[in-house]
């Protein structure tokens, strides 16, 4: 199972716009951000926030049939074990 999504937002702080990216390798998540233009993407540890974005976009994808059912169950799963 593999999957991988992208998203933009915008930095509470600068105000600046941020590409998100998350990357499903069988069960091992990478989150990825890029905060400029031509700059690399860099790793980091992502908030509530993130997790509900990245949820939404794949129950979306779902729906579309662009990710199958177990990597969302999967996310979900990852999602609980980060909150404790």
């Amino acid at each position: 199972m593999t999957c991988s999504l992208s998203w933009y937002r915008r930095d509470k702080e600068t105000g600046k716009r941020l590409q998100i990216e998350f990357k499903l390798v069988r069960e091992k998540a990478d989150w990825k951000i890029k905060r400029q233009r031509f700059e690399p993407r860099e790793s980091f540890v992502p908030d509530e926030e993130d997790w509900e974005t990245l949820i939404g976009q794949m129950e979306r994808n779902l729906q579309r049939g662009n990710i199958y059912p177990e990597d969302l169950e999967l996310v979900r799963k990852l999602y609980q074990r980060s909150r404790e």
